[in-house]
């Protein structure tokens, strides 16, 4: 897909991955909507980009709520103009043994990680039919892949958006629209930090704009060829 003028809508915007996404598409021409729950972080991101010369969109707003959706989803195409590119990345984290996982943090976890990119998609995923034209990406984990312990809550949201992720791709692919299932391991973001993951030095450890630059690699490839999944692992963990 050529990016430069096309429309990009960011979940999680604001930080981590999420900023690296949205400067990524940014470099490639491509007009960004930036979404997340915390305007001022939306608004840094929107000056970087707006100082190169882009064009973006600032849209606070709940992934997992079915109304902010909407009128986000709304949002961007009335300033953006039709959203071509959806990256489901907004996402949260938790770690508790399930015997001590509390039920509204499990359902927390889930609305964010996989309510979420379910709403979004579902609200893109029409007019990118209509077009022949779109890309959803969907940022899970290889905890999405093999699970950890404490990581129920966080491994059942990322195992479910990876079938999510397969369902959207046989429904979609007629259409000439894209899905892909990104599984990145531990990225060395603030919410990595926060968790207190095993992390190596900063010039070992996967970077968020690392994750960045392989998303924004599939969704360049030509539109015959489908990415269906790609992991993203560090290179050398013990070196």
């Amino acid at each position: 897909m050529i990016l430069r003028d096309s429309v990009v809508l960011v979940t999680g915007a604001g930080r981590g991955i999420g900023r690296a996404l949205s400067l990524a598409f940014a470099r490639e021409g491509a007009r960004v909507a930036l979404m997340g729950l915390t305007r001022s972080h939306l608004v840094a991101v929107q000056a970087e980009i707006e100082a190169s010369g882009g064009r973006t969109a600032v849209l606070p707003g709940d992934v997992s709520d079915e109304g902010s959706v909407s009128r986000c989803v709304a949002a961007a195409e009335q300033n953006l103009g039709p959203i071509d590119v959806l990256v489901n990345n907004a996402g949260v984290f938790a770690v508790a043994p399930v015997e001590r996982l509390d039920a509204l943090v499990f359902d927390h976890v889930l609305a964010v990680n996989l309510r979420g990119p379910f709403l979004m998609a579902r609200s893109v995923l029409p007019g990118m039919k209509a077009r022949r034209r779109g890309h959803v990406v969907n940022i899970a984990s290889t905890a999405g892949r093999r699970g950890f312990a404490g990581g129920g809550a966080y491994c059942a949201s990322k195992f479910g958006l990876a079938g999510l992720s397969q369902a959207m791709l046989y429904e979609a692919r007629g259409h000439d629209v894209r899905v892909t299932c990104v599984f990145p391991s531990t990225v060395d973001t603030d919410m990595s930090r926060r968790a207190e993951l095993p992390m190596p030095g900063a010039d070992r450890a996967v970077q968020a704009a690392d994750v960045a630059d392989a998303v924004v690699a599939l969704v360049k490839m030509e539109g015959r060829a489908l990415p269906t999944s790609l992991e993203i692992w560090q290179t050398n963990p013990t070196g």
